[in-house]
């Protein structure tokens, strides 16, 4: 941890440098990440050359590493400093769906600077982060300490009645709808073109509380211009009562991110799971 809160003190620069550096050697060492990175890029971008995919699975790798360097960024980074990086578009939007006095459901997925978006998103709302908690009791402690400085509530995946809650209340929360907890909680719906167990918890969740529900875009800019964070409306007629029908707008939403910034997807995550036991296994 000391060694991680000296790097973050480094110039951006430097320390994505060093991101690239580290995923360059993650790639080499090889392991099961490098294969399901190929294989889902493979089969999620087919119309891409063999060459253009390589391309893709070594700057995946390096960016995935820049993501874990950002830790650092995204906790101890002063805020003059942090400022400076930080670019926002749609900001109407929000500012317009607070009016309703209704709970707000920020979803989007997982991009390597997830922990800079939390953070950009915590200077301008208070809002809640569900989260699974980590292993690590050190990690844990230290990160949702960090965390807590610009989130106003770190709430365990677990304590959903919790969740719920807040949101009736009005309250803003973060959602990340590109996971798969079980059969129980899912749904298949096309991601890429492919069928994929697809939570339905996010319009159960709006349903239950009468919230808004509002995609949101993050990612790096190009040539070290720092990071953009990106509002959209929010979405018309969600939940529509169909729950597969929702699960593709959810999925078409972080297909449309990913699809935009490829590289900064992150394609080391087991996504497509194994559903049901007569589907041949993804991996």
């Amino acid at each position: 941890m000391a060694i991680w809160y000296g790097i973050s003190q480094l110039p951006i620069s430097w320390q994505h440098a060093l991101g690239r550096a580290l995923g360059r050697l993650l790639l080499k060492l090889g392991g099961s990440r490098v294969k399901i990175t190929t294989i889902n890029i493979q089969r999620c971008l087919p119309e891409l050359s063999a060459e253009e995919q390589q391309a893709l699975i070594k700057k995946s790798f390096e960016d995935a590493a820049m993501g874990l360097i950002e830790l650092g960024i995204g906790w101890w980074l002063p805020e003059w400093r942090f400022k400076k990086l930080c670019h926002y578009e749609g900001l109407e939007h929000i500012k317009k769906a607070q009016q309703q006095g209704r709970g707000i459901l920020l979803i989007t997925g997982h991009f390597t600077p997830m922990e800079i978006a939390a953070r950009m998103i915590g200077r301008k709302l208070s809002c809640r982060l569900m989260y699974r908690k980590n292993n690590n009791p050190v990690f844990e402690w230290i990160s949702t300490r960090r965390r807590a400085r610009h989130i106003a509530e770190m709430v365990p995946h677990k304590e959903i009645k919790h969740f719920l809650k807040c949101l009736e209340a009005g309250d803003t929360a973060i959602y990340l709808t590109d996971q798969y907890y079980g059969a129980r909680h899912s749904i298949l719906a096309p991601f890429f073109g492919i069928e994929t167990g697809t939570i339905i918890k996010t319009a159960q969740y709006a349903e239950a509380t009468n919230a808004l529900v509002m995609p949101v875009q993050y990612g790096r800019r190009e040539r070290g211009g720092g990071y953009f964070l990106q509002f959209y409306p929010p979405l018309d007629h969600f939940p529509s009562g169909n729950e597969r029908q929702d699960a593709i707008t959810t999925n078409q939403w972080v297909e449309k991110f990913a699809r935009e910034n490829p590289e900064q997807y992150f394609w080391q995550h087991r996504r497509f799971k194994q559903v049901t036991a007569d589907v041949e296994p993804f991996y």
